[in-house]
């Protein structure tokens, strides 16, 4: 897991590097993101993340409006005592429970305001989810890792600092539209995110 992770960074970093380095009407962001777990995710981990980070890289094709690719990665974690069934065992006791998503998504956004200044913009994001929800109880550990198909609508304001380079802060409610718990019962991951961060090439 350590691996992938490493991988989707580091190569989501690259592309980021050469999309500005190449293509003046592409832009590169940054964020680093805060989560709330909602609906469903709450029933599993109901803690705030405030482990997050994400890249985006978005291209003009028509005036005030992007398509692009995003990435990011979101670990919650909660130490609760509950009783937990997985398979044909039940357990009791203190359980560490840890959700890493890593949506990985296409978007198309649009923007508004006069050129120079500040940008509200809406988007939406389609692709998918690569979850992994882990459960430690003792020595024990249980692990499912899963794609799941999702959207995430998304708000935000981009504001210009200096000639290349701005500030961002978006809200996003992501969402799967499928997915299990880790006792096999029907589950949609879906929590609520806020990022701040930083975004080169201004729009």
């Amino acid at each position: 897991m350590k691996l992938f992770r490493t991988l989707m960074l580091a190569g989501l970093t690259l592309a980021c590097t050469q999309s500005v380095a190449h293509a003046q009407n592409w832009y590169g962001m940054a964020t680093w993101n805060i989560s709330f777990p909602a609906e469903d995710t709450k029933k599993f981990v109901d803690e705030t993340s405030f482990r997050g980070f994400g890249l985006d890289f978005r291209k003009e094709f028509k005036p005030m409006t992007t398509v692009g690719i995003m990435g990011s990665w979101e670990v919650f974690h909660e130490r609760r005592n509950d009783t937990t069934s997985v398979g044909q065992v039940t357990f009791t006791g203190s359980q560490d429970r840890y959700i890493n998503s890593f949506p990985i998504m296409l978007g198309l956004h649009k923007y508004f305001g006069a050129a120079g200044g500040t940008h509200p913009y809406i988007g939406l994001n389609a692709g998918g989810f690569v979850l992994i929800q882990t459960l430690r109880i003792g020595l024990a550990e249980f692990e499912d890792t899963t794609w799941e198909w999702g959207i995430m609508p998304e708000v935000g304001f981009i504001m210009p600092i200096d000639r290349g380079s701005s500030f961002v802060v978006n809200a996003r409610y992501s969402m799967a539209l499928t997915g299990e718990d880790l006792e096999g019962n029907d589950s949609q991951l879906t929590y609520w995110g806020v990022r701040v961060g930083f975004c080169w090439e201004q729009y």
